[in-house]
């Protein structure tokens, strides 16, 4: 089993303009950390309709789809994220395919991430664990399958 971490931060900069009419809409930032090899990925939950609207590939436009399909799209309260990969030493970021979704209410994040050339091919379903120290840079919620002590 690959170990993988997921950690969110609240948007500090949530629903703050960029530009004439345009909102930051990202409830949650975060990033996820794989082990072996090692991969990070960054991710920002929206409300679905904020995320659907950021399809762009096809597969993210399969992906909508079989998220509305399933029902889950109409839950209240869910949030959607598409990944980025991140490579630390180039400090270059390109869209990769997946997507995760995560839960406030029953404290569950699932991800699937399909980038081959980054030799992930794999899913998760994690239970989220919020965090006692919280503040700037430090996160609200973990989910992980490792032990991180």
């Amino acid at each position: 089993m690959r170990e993988i971490a997921v950690r969110g931060f609240i948007n500090e900069k949530f629903n703050a303009t960029f530009g004439k009419g345009l909102f930051r809409r990202a409830v949650f930032n975060g990033s996820v950390e794989l082990h072996n090899p090692n991969q990070k990925y960054l991710v920002d939950y929206f409300s679905y309709l904020e995320w659907e609207a950021q399809a762009k590939s096809d597969k993210q436009i399969e992906a909508t789809s079989q998220l509305t399909n399933s029902g889950i799209a109409q839950e209240d309260e869910m949030l959607f994220s598409w990944l980025i990969h991140y490579d630390p030493l180039t400090k270059s970021k390109e869209r990769a395919d997946g997507y995760s979704v995560y839960s406030p209410n029953t404290r569950e994040l699932f991800i699937k991430i399909d980038d081959p050339t980054n030799q992930t091919q794999d899913e998760w379903t994690l239970n989220v664990h919020g965090c006692k120290a919280t503040g700037a840079n430090k996160p609200v919620f973990i989910a992980t399958n490792v032990d991180l002590t």
